[in-house]
């Protein structure tokens, strides 16, 4: 049964609670985290299912969104004033099976609302410790909630949080979560470089057959918008692919402008280089195309220290020279397309 339940309201909570997930699950095993749209399974009772979850004394991590304390329904009234609202049950399930509550302020909602105004069970909410959760600093925010977690007796369980998250046969759950590797996981948690990533020589394309799905290994040029691109090397040995990336240039992006101006006032120093490196896996099905699933870091350059996580994900073409998918930024809260090209091998 799931350690870790995550409630949260899906107007303005959902993409912070799949990315939360996806970043403990690859901490702690997906078995071990619970969130309703990847969970529940089908033919079942969604009430019956939630409810026995919670009986079982889960940490449940309460997003606080404003939509979650400020929705109305049709006839003007709080959503979280309705014994029916299925966030107030969740809460309510919880607090009454003895659960451990973390509520997480996340943004939009610059100080904690007071406990005693709020309707039941709200109202108890004041009871516990609060940890922000805010996109800004996700890994900062996160590594605090994960050292709480670890402090109530949460650990790793399940082969794909004890083999650096290569488990030989993912679950649906860690498919849908893009195989974040655990390794990465609970080193960024530390919020400290976890590997070194040497870069390799560009070989020739492999191309695909029926028979040989390909090789990554080379040099690719990422191209992320029309004025962003990346250098990167990929090193595929076997079903694991390791990833690294120049130095790229972001003193004068305007994307890069808040965290920036966060990094001056917390370390007294300019941040203008970071570097993408990652490990992940390779893997395809017979007949198919060669897939690269990768958990990144994107690290200052010099220094190493964390500054974002994400992921990649692409397929690579039928020629062996190109890749497409999508590139993951938990900053961003937000998927960006993707498009790779083979760099040719000098001589």
């Amino acid at each position: 049964m799931a350690q870790l339940f995550i409630s949260y309201r899906t107007s303005d909570g959902k993409d912070k609670a799949t990315a939360l997930a996806r970043d403990l699950g690859a901490l702690f095993g997906d078995e071990q985290v619970f969130l309703d749209k990847d969970d529940l399974r089908a033919g079942v009772s969604w009430r019956a299912e939630i409810a026995a979850t919670l009986r079982a004394r889960p940490v449940l991590l309460l997003l606080l969104t404003p939509e979650l304390l400020t929705a109305i329904d049709g006839n003007g009234r709080l959503r979280i004033a309705d014994p029916a609202d299925p966030v107030r049950r969740e809460l309510s399930d919880a607090l009454t099976g003895g659960a451990h509550v973390i509520p997480l302020l996340c943004d939009g909602l610059d100080a904690p609302p007071t406990a005693a105004d709020l309707p039941e069970p709200f109202n108890r909410i004041g009871e516990f410790t609060w940890r922000p959760l805010r996109a800004y600093d996700w890994q900062h925010d996160l590594a605090r909630l994960v050292d709480d977690l670890r402090a109530l007796g949460i650990v790793a369980a399940g082969p794909a949080a004890t083999n650096g998250g290569q488990s030989a046969t993912p679950t649906a759950s860690a498919r849908r979560r893009w195989l974040v590797p655990a390794l990465a996981g609970a080193v960024f948690a530390l919020g400290v470089g976890w590997y070194a990533v040497q870069r390799s020589p560009t070989t020739a394309a492999a191309r695909p057959s029926a028979t040989d799905p390909g090789d990554v290994t080379g040099a690719w040029l990422a191209t992320l918008a029309t004025d962003e691109t990346l250098s990167l090397s990929l090193r595929q040995s076997g079903d694991q692919v390791e990833l690294n990336s120049r130095p790229v240039a972001i003193g004068r992006r305007a994307d890069w402008a808040d965290y920036r101006r966060f990094w001056r006032e917390r370390f007294g120093s300019e941040l203008d280089f970071v570097t993408y490196r990652g490990k992940g896996s390779a893997s395809s099905l017979p007949g198919d195309r060669l897939v690269i699933d990768i958990a990144l870091q994107i690290v200052s350059s010099p220094g190493d220290t964390l500054t974002d996580t994400g992921n990649l994900h692409a397929t690579l073409g039928a020629d062996g020279t190109t890749m497409t998918g999508t590139l993951w930024l938990n900053s961003k809260q937000a998927e960006r397309p993707l498009r790779l090209v083979r760099t040719p091998k000098s001589n």
